[in-house]
């Protein structure tokens, strides 16, 4: 009976954890009357069925509807992205709703569009009207920026209906200010009536972010074209060039306030911290890597003024830390720029107990409300937990780390060291055997050098490798090339211990510590395909390439003097 029931609640459930998340976007945001403007509804799962638009029709008049798909493949996941685009005027001014609109059993999410009063043609400032009534206006907002902060330029083109055009406008252009376009090929395209004239406008936006305080001057945009002249015949058409220009614009732009005590200016408009992790709240096991992600995301900001996150000042030193490389993103929208910084670090702890993560804190200044605010990840105490790992015993005949019960993941890709199938499959055997038989020739080996002194016809040659070494080099080769992570992990500590019999490591992060830099960071990336991201590809390949090229006193062979650098 409680099967039953759980049953029906999951059918009752399952349409709402399966529904579609459908978005509407408008492109601009406030319109104007007289002004027509677009509403994208898009979404990256399948829908239940067709929209149906009529809710919109209360407050606004729809001009044209199509439709569209995008599909994309990324590291060889496809995913594909669905559009209806509804060309739209309003009916009314003020705060207007977008109503979710039914897409069969699934609903758009609702959004909003201000709707201003028109706005007379040469009423605008910084219009300037050429030949045949062709307006080119600008607007910047704000007026009196800070320092590396966004400026929003706008540029519009008012063509009259009747006129048919062709020409180039160009960018603008301004001193110490980094200049970003804010949209695709030629701009947005949309219709408009003033004074009784019907116009298309053809509008371009910008984020600029003036690098130096003061006076900053926006040269005036041109349009270089040509407008189609003469009568209805095909004959009696020709072409007249013709020229119109945009106003300067003067900036007058702030520098950094002296209210600001961060140590890294960081002006934005909005922006947000946050801390992930594989599990919720993370576990942590020691001798084992776990990946925390910090995300800093800025709107209004470029990524060059993203700080790094320092996530590691005041870190315990009982914790080895190996970041990756900082992922930079930028999204242009708009609205403006949105920057992103993504900071991925594997922590492996040394020992069983508790470490404190530090607080993560970064003072930034709100361009909108004109003060300074920090945003913060505050202090963490992470448990770790004693590894599952018997610790290695001290002596040379001690055994080798025993495989795991668990059957060897299946290797899922070819490479230049793929072994026969036969290979694969005896594999956990032929590490048993490897390290016992290796062992156990060290262990004599050892026992007759202990009962015979060397000497120089006898010593041995430091070139030849142990027998314990040889056998796990070998287990290591045949693990890289089936590409088992969890059969490399055993061979190559087997190995290391080998190579290194005083520090006998018994975690790969001590053997990272011996290793040379190649090795230590191949190290790395197998930590994170066996810990840190479930379901990785791990290929060793580069794995046995690093070992390869150890040299014997723990450091990467060299290669012949060549040229010297360029840089001294």
């Amino acid at each position: 009976m409680a099967v039953a029931s759980w049953l029906c609640l999951l059918l009752l459930l399952a349409p709402a954890a399966f529904a579609a998340a459908i978005k509407a976007t408008p492109d601009r945001n406030p319109v104007r009357m007289d002004e027509s403007f677009s509403v994208v509804f898009s979404s990256e799962d399948s829908v239940d069925g067709d929209p149906d638009f009529s809710p919109l029709a209360k407050d606004f008049e729809i001009l044209g509807q199509n439709q569209g798909s995008q599909v994309s493949i990324v590291n060889g996941k496809m995913s594909r992205k669905q559009e209806w685009t509804l060309t739209l005027s309003p009916k009314h001014t003020g705060a207007i709703p977008i109503p979710p609109i039914a897409f069969g059993k699934d609903r758009s999410a609702a959004a909003s569009v201000t709707v201003q009063e028109a706005e007379s043609a040469a009423s605008a400032p910084g219009g300037s009207a050429g030949q045949g009534g062709v307006l080119l206006k600008v607007d910047v907002e704000p007026k009196d920026p800070y320092v590396q902060a966004q400026v929003i330029y706008t540029a519009r083109l008012w063509i009259p209906e009747t006129l048919r055009i062709g020409g180039n406008l160009n960018d603008p252009q301004a001193d110490n200010t980094l200049i970003e376009r804010l949209f695709d090929g030629n701009g947005r395209t949309y219709e408009a009536t003033r004074g009784g004239q019907t116009y298309t406008v053809v509008e371009r936006k910008y984020a600029l972010f003036p690098q130096k305080s003061g006076l900053l001057r926006i040269e005036p945009l041109r349009l270089d074209g040509q407008i189609e002249t003469g009568g209805r015949s095909f004959f009696s058409r020709g072409t007249q060039p013709f020229r119109v220009k945009s106003e300067a614009i003067d900036l007058k732009v702030r520098p950094i306030p002296a209210e600001f005590t961060g140590s890294h200016w960081l002006p934005a408009t909005e922006l947000s911290l946050e801390e992930g992790w594989p599990q919720n709240p993370p576990q942590a096991k020691a001798g084992e890597p776990i990946t925390r992600t910090l995300t800093l995301r800025a709107q209004g900001a470029t990524v060059g003024v993203l700080p790094e996150l320092g996530a590691d000042i005041g870190l315990d030193t009982s914790v080895k830390r190996y970041p990756d490389q900082p992922a930079l993103t930028e999204d242009k929208q708009p609205t403006g720029l949105t920057a992103q910084r993504q900071e991925k670090t594997a922590l492996i702890p040394s020992k069983a107990g508790a470490f404190k993560l530090p607080a993560v804190e970064v003072q930034w200044w709100n361009t909108s409300t004109g003060r300074m605010e920090t945003a913060r990840i505050p202090e963490r105490s992470l448990p770790v937990e004693a590894s599952a790992e018997p610790a290695a015993q001290a002596g040379p005949a001690a055994q080798p780390p025993q495989p795991q019960t668990a059957e060897p993941a299946p290797a899922q890709s070819t490479g230049p060291l793929r072994p026969p199938a036969s290979a694969e499959a005896g594999l956990w055997f032929w590490l048993a055997l490897f390290f016992g038989i290796g062992w156990l020739g060290t262990g004599l080996a050892w026992g007759w050098q202990r009962r015979k002194p060397p000497s120089p016809a006898t010593a041995p040659d430091p070139a030849k490798q142990p027998p314990g070494e040889a056998a796990a080099r070998q287990a290591l080769r045949l693990a890289c090339a089936s590409h088992d992570p969890a059969a490399a992990r055993l061979a190559l500590l087997a190995w290391a211990g080998a190579r290194w019999p005083n520090a006998r490591p018994v975690a790969l992060s001590e053997v990272a510590i011996l290793a040379a830099a190649p090795l230590a960071e191949e190290i790395a990336h197998l930590n994170r395909a066996l810990y840190g991201h479930a379901g990785r590809v791990w290929q060793g390949d580069g794995l046995w390439a690093a070992v390869e090229a150890q040299g014997r006193d723990g450091k990467a062979k060299t290669q012949p003097a060549g040229l010297e650098p360029l840089y001294r």
